[in-house]
């Protein structure tokens, strides 16, 4: 009777064991996946086909630059890992655009179509490429980028190895905002950079204060008044763009610095940060104030110049149906993608009419790379301004083989965007190093 009672309890030990649930295998837990297999969704156990593998889900869009990359890089492990790899990629994009994206493109991957983005739910993340590495037994291993597993790490996993890779945080604007001390004069955190938080500025201005101040111990020695708190939250740019920010969004291309401080405009997680800034307006302005405080951390001095230079100026935006339109309330959405490079400026965003200007000045810039730009005094040729007020929702897509300003301008006039040449002061930013710099040696 012992014997079998024995027995008995190792077979129900077993039974439990298999039994039990895999980490994945709690996350998703009934979720319903649809593959894209010939141009239709069918179903897909995603438990069944990823027993006893190594799993990467993929989150990717078909717009995104950096997820195709990354979707290259694994390619390139799958093939080294034919037998224990399974990717899986998840999208949630237009159907018709992503399966037009799996046929003309060859990656052996299993294709997930999230259109109401449950998966996204289980595994928030706010930005792409995101990746969710699992090892055979289905354990989540790391939440990061394609680019971090390597072939290494694999190798690793399929002996059974742990792994630390980067984590890549879901960004939280809300945990960058603080409820300051009511009687702090200034506050400014600078914070490192974590994966996963995206470019981001957030304003909280003008929030009027009741105060009373006191200026002696006797007599009619105070006074009321209203104090004025000015603040912003930021986070995963560059010192150059916290810069602009400072400077009333001038765009970069206007701030002149050696080449030993080339890493302020770097795109490196290293140089990128998080800040919480706010300031009284009884201490003096806001921007003058964030511009010392960045000075004093970084150990850089800046000034503002002005030179007598040729220049463009937006004159006119002019409303074409399907390309232009103006947007009657006066918050700025972003509701498209960018692109520009050396042939083509393609956009379906919302802006300001000051921000157009500046996309046209970036896209100048990038037409001048070879032959305009002056390497001895960094002076950059043809900024772009504008007085025009309002905001603009722009659809515009141009692409041109040449290199002739002349021509980008005819062809931006042909979109609706008018430009006259003229000439007279400008101002730009010079930034250098004021003393020892503690951060970057």
């Amino acid at each position: 009777m012992k014997i079998i009672t024995t027995i008995s309890l190792l077979f129900f030990s077993i039974l439990l064991t298999f039994g039990q649930k895999t980490e994945i295998g709690n996350k998703v837990g009934s979720t319903e996946f649809k593959q894209i297999k010939n141009g239709v969704c069918v179903n897909y156990d995603f438990i069944d086909q990823t027993k006893g593998k190594i799993t990467i889900i993929e989150f990717w869009e078909t717009w995104c630059g950096p997820c195709i990359e990354g979707m290259g890089h694994l390619k390139a492990l799958q093939s080294k890992f034919p037998n224990s790899l399974k990717v899986v990629c998840v999208s949630s994009d237009r159907f018709d655009k992503t399966v037009e994206f799996i046929t003309r493109n060859d990656f052996p991957f299993d294709f997930i179509y999230d259109g109401e983005k449950l998966l996204s739910e289980i595994f928030p993340h706010s930005g792409i490429p995101h990746t969710i590495l699992i090892d055979k037994k289905g354990q989540i291993n790391a939440q990061t980028y394609p680019g971090y597993v390597t072939e290494q790490i694999l190798t690793e996993l399929n002996n059974d190895h742990q792994v630390n890779l980067p984590t890549k945080k879901n960004f939280v604007p809300s945990q960058l905002r603080k409820d300051n001390n009511k009687n702090s004069l200034i506050t400014f955190e600078l914070q490192r950079h974590e994966l996963g938080e995206r470019n981001y500025i957030e304003e909280t201005c003008n929030k009027d204060i009741p105060l009373q101040i006191i200026t002696g111990y006797t007599g009619k020695a105070y006074f009321d008044t209203i104090e004025t708190i000015n603040g912003c939250v930021i986070a995963g740019k560059n010192a150059l763009q916290i810069y602009q920010y400072a400077f009333d969004n001038i765009p970069t291309s206007r701030f002149i610095y050696d080449r030993n401080l080339n890493y302020l405009n770097s795109s490196l997680p290293n140089y990128r940060y998080k800040m919480n800034f706010s300031c009284s307006n009884l201490v003096g302005d806001f921007k003058e104030i964030l511009i010392n405080q960045l000075n004093s951390v970084w150990g850089l001095k800046t000034e503002i110049i002005e030179k007598e230079i040729t220049y463009y100026e937006l004159i006119d935006i002019d409303l074409k149906e399907n390309k232009i339109v103006t947007v009657p309330n006066s918050t700025i959405k972003i509701t498209g993608s960018t692109s520009q490079s050396f042939k083509e400026l393609t956009t379906s965003n919302i802006y300001t009419a000051e921000s157009i200007a500046a996309l046209i000045e970036k896209q100048i810039v990038f037409l001048q790379d070879n032959k305009y730009w002056n390497q001895q005094d960094k002076k950059i040729y043809f900024p772009v301004t504008t007085n025009i007020k309002g905001e603009f929702a722009l659809n515009i897509s141009i692409n041109d083989e040449s290199s002739s300003v002349d021509k980008w301008i005819e062809l931006l006039n042909e979109n609706g965007l008018s430009l006259v040449k003229r000439k007279g002061e400008i101002k730009y930013i010079k930034i250098e190093k004021a003393a020892h710099n503690i951060l970057y040696k």
